[in-house]
């Protein structure tokens, strides 16, 4: 009999129809971890770049058979907008405009199967499409000095940890939407995922998603600290009446396993979906994205 994937309420896997909505999830969640700040420290002034950059990387993780995206779904919160960090204000209001009432992607997680997993090309989106023509965000919000600290720093760690393993890739819940149980759910659908095949799932996380972490079974291994580091004077952007800082603050970042667990009951399991709609990347996302980035993508 073919395993089943796990269950769990208001958890489903992603649809290309769902990158605009998960891209914006992602910024807003993402912002409060340190490491958005020490790889992003030009968010403010390019706030189009951060969203391009988490559209495309989904959607490349939707393209590969060895990854799953899920999202988590709420009724929206009508204050929603003003739990977001400022920049990402006016972006949202062009490509996911507020309905209250209506049931919305409240948080995002991406995992990255065991080579050779009995998942792997199961549980992608069907009818998938030619990825976007988009290819490359322009990257103006990150600072490529950070990305090769935090690269060079955590590259001993992961491979020690997180190579060959299934690992839960990434975790952002809109902080509108925090203390709901949405994080947790994501984790465990995950974990359900890896007990079903009977194999051990690694984690990176930033300190405030150690809990969650925790809570689900994983035990840390290493922690691992990555410098504080200048940012290039040519690179310090001009913010309104002053700048921001050009200081870009030490971060540490928590490695963790967890080991399979016991058998999973059939309860918590359903078959395989088959993802509806047009799996197409929304024409009402591009037309409101080119008022942003122009006709350079």
């Amino acid at each position: 009999m073919d395993p089943q994937v796990p269950q769990l309420d208001k958890v489903r896997l992603a649809t290309l129809d769902d990158l605009p909505r998960i891209a914006i999830v992602a910024a807003a969640g993402f912002f409060y971890s340190p490491v958005f700040q020490y790889q992003r420290p030009h968010y403010e002034a390019y706030p189009e770049d951060t969203i391009a950059s988490y559209f495309f990387e989904y959607e490349a993780a939707m393209h590969d058979p060895n990854a799953v995206v899920l999202v988590a779904e709420d009724i929206q919160d009508p204050q929603e907008l003003d739990k977001a960090y400022r920049a990402l204000h006016d972006i949202t209001l062009s490509t996911c405009p507020p309905t209250p009432g209506k049931t919305v992607i409240t948080g995002v997680s991406s995992i990255t199967l065991t080579p050779g997993s009995i998942w792997s090309g199961r549980l992608q989106p069907t009818d998938l499409v030619q990825k976007s023509p988009c290819e490359t965000p322009l990257q103006r919000d990150q600072c490529s000095r950070g990305g090769e600290l935090y690269s060079k720093a955590t590259a001993a760690a992961k491979t020690k940890y997180l190579a060959h393993r299934m690992k839960l890739a990434t975790l952002a819940v809109h902080p509108a939407y925090w203390r709901r149980g949405h994080g947790s759910n994501l984790t465990k659908w995950c974990t359900t995922l890896a007990d079903i095949e009977g194999v051990s799932v690694g984690v990176s996380a930033a300190k405030m998603g150690v809990p969650v972490f925790a809570k689900a079974g994983f035990m840390e291994q290493e922690r691992v600290q990555i410098a504080a580091y200048q940012l290039p004077r040519d690179s310090v952007v001009s913010l309104g009446g002053g700048k921001q800082p050009d200081q870009i603050e030490a971060i540490e970042l928590w490695i963790g396993i967890r080991q399979p667990v016991g058998t999973i009951s059939t309860t918590a399991m359903l078959p395989l979906p088959k993802p509806a709609g047009t799996q197409t990347t929304p024409w009402t996302f591009w037309r409101a994205w080119n008022r942003f980035i122009g006709p350079e993508c």
